[in-house]
This record gives structure tokens, sequence and C-alpha cells, in this order.
């Protein structure tokens, strides 16, 4: 049996280096060599997004409106209306604002103040249940981290609303 050229063997070793290096300098030694160029966090925005809307963007999640919506914030705990220019508020087009607690504490809540089952869905890969209120109210609950982003409309059947909820997404970590 003929013996392997020790040339073979060198190029073995040598490629088993090179490999464990680029490892350790992309990998464990980045932060060291390789500048940052941005913030810890990510944003995904979806490919829904039509070319001539806007995307508002919060700490935790982003959405996409169109340009001829307004945008009002509520002082008092932070929601975050988005409905036409000029139209009143009696009707909610897209209401997304954030509550305190975990998902299954507030499911447990609902059902003990009578709320019906919610349908299990999931949302921007987060866990979340939907309720369908009345004639055509939805409420989105969404699990993150130990909170509730809640997003809501009126009519989810309406076009810009629903590409407006397609386009949600979270910034993730």
């Amino acid at each position: 049996m003929k013996r392997p050229s020790n040339i073979l063997f060198i190029t073995a070793i040598l490629s088993g280096f090179a490999a464990v290096g680029v490892f350790g300098w992309f990998g464990y030694l980045s932060e060291v060599f390789i500048s940052n160029r941005g913030t810890s966090t990510i944003e995904i925005q979806s490919a829904l997004l039509p070319k001539d809307w806007l995307t508002y963007h919060d700490d935790v999640w982003n959405i996409g409106y169109p340009k001829d919506f307004e945008v009002v914030t509520r002082k008092t705990d932070g929601a975050v209306w988005f409905l036409p220019v000029g139209v009143s508020d009696e009707k909610t087009y897209v209401l997304i604002t954030q509550k305190e607690g975990s998902l299954d504490a507030f499911r447990i809540a609902q059902k003990a103040g009578g709320y019906p089952d919610p349908e299990e869905v999931t949302i921007a890969n987060y866990p979340a249940v939907k309720y369908s209120i009345g004639n055509h109210r939805v409420e989105y609950y969404i699990a993150y981290h130990d909170r509730l982003i809640v997003a809501i409309s009126d009519d989810p059947e309406d076009e810009t609303v629903a590409i407006m909820f397609a386009t949600f997404a979270i910034t993730t970590e």
C-alpha cells in the first residue's frame, strides 16, 4: 500500500488552521477586529410595503402606512393611531399600543371577563391571539418578552388596513 504524500498532510493541517482562524476572526473576535456599522438591532421591513408608503418606527415595532394617513400618539399611554387625514377618530383604522404582562395571564383575565376563546395565531414570528369583537373589530395581542403589543382595527377587511397589518414587523435584537 502506498503511503500518501506529505504535501496532502501539510495541506490538510494548514486548511484546518485556516478554518479555525476564519471562524475565530469573524466569530469570536469580530467585536474586536470588525467595526460596527450600526446599532445592535435589526429592522425588518415587509416586502409588501408599497413604494409610496411611509414606515412608522417605534422602539419595538414598525408598520407601513399611506402618505395620506396621519399618525396620532396618545400621550397618556403611548398608543399610536393611524387614520386618514381629515377623518374623525370614531372608527379605529389601526391602533397599536403596548400592555404589561404575559399572554397567558391576559388570556386568563379575558376568559374570566366573559370573552370568547381567541384564535391562536403567529405574528412576526411571535405567539399571538386574535379576538374578533362585535361586528368587525379585530384585536391582536402579540407576546413580546414581558409585555403585549396590541394591534386593533374596526375594519380589518379594508384593503389599506390589510396591507398595513401585512407590513407590521417587530424589531429584532
